[in-house]
């Protein structure tokens, strides 16, 4: 245990959360009860008003969730989608060693809503393939995936489905698409009772909403995806360069 650094910048509270949440990562899993309040209090020499906001903070950042007359409970870890590269889900969940599953598929032909159709630059009569999947995490459902994909770009897939549990890996493959950038806008907002019942979530709770749009070469646009995400669940992370002289204006 390090101890706190009162003479540092960094307010007390701020270096007991870091230190609370590093000890959960390393040596606690999700049910595990946190020392209460006292006994924080008295391992790291701080007032109960630092312990309650060390807490708090932690609470705020689905760390960990109180149950009243029981204690603190380490809750579900977020799993966290870095901002930059396109990844597949599946990818993404290789990369954080997590274990994912596909719990529904449904494949169809659609007539795009005028978005879909600005978005993928379609002709007048163009259809999309639509891909429907809901995604859980180590047996919890935690997004809903919607791929709209350019019919002409991806012959048989709508007769022959996926070959892997990838999209991305069957458009390379099977389809020979390579995806050179993609633009995403994230919105926060409250799910809709039809999420809630596939995510199993109460309604009105906090969802992440994406929209990435993919582009071939020559910036010819082939898939619009649109996930839901728990917001108790998933979070991004955006790594940012440092300001320099250029970037100022």
């Amino acid at each position: 245990m390090k101890k706190l650094n009162k003479s540092s910048s960094t307010p007390l509270y701020m270096q007991l959360k870091n230190q609370l949440q590093e000890k959960i990562e390393q040596d606690m899993s999700v049910g595990d009860l946190l020392l209460t309040e006292t006994e924080i209090e008295k391992m790291y020499h701080v007032s109960r008003m630092t312990v309650r906001k060390a807490i708090e903070e932690l609470v705020n950042e689905g760390i960990v969730s109180k149950q009243q007359g029981k204690g603190t409970f380490v809750s579900q870890t977020k799993t966290t989608q870095g901002l930059g590269r396109i990844f597949s889900w599946s990818e993404e969940m290789k990369l954080q060693h997590k274990e994912s599953k596909t719990m529904s598929v449904e494949i169809s032909a659609a007539i795009p809503s005028k978005k879909i159709r600005t978005a993928l630059q379609l002709g007048k009569n163009e259809e999309v393939t639509c891909i429907r999947r809901v995604r859980e995490i180590d047996g919890e459902p935690v997004a809903i995936m919607i791929n709209y994909l350019r019919a002409k770009y991806v012959p048989g897939l709508l007769e022959n489905g996926l070959k892997s549990d990838s999209l991305y890996h069957d458009l390379e493959e099977i389809y020979h698409i390579s995806l050179v950038h993609a633009d995403e806008i994230i919105t926060a907002r409250l799910s809709t009772p039809i999420e809630s019942a596939l995510l199993s979530v109460p309604e009105d709770s906090a969802v992440l909403h994406v929209r990435r749009t993919s582009y071939m070469k020559g910036n010819t646009p082939v898939e619009v995806v649109d996930m839901v995400a728990r917001g108790d669940r998933y979070q991004y992370l955006a790594e940012l360069e440092g300001r320099t002289k250029k970037h100022i204006i």
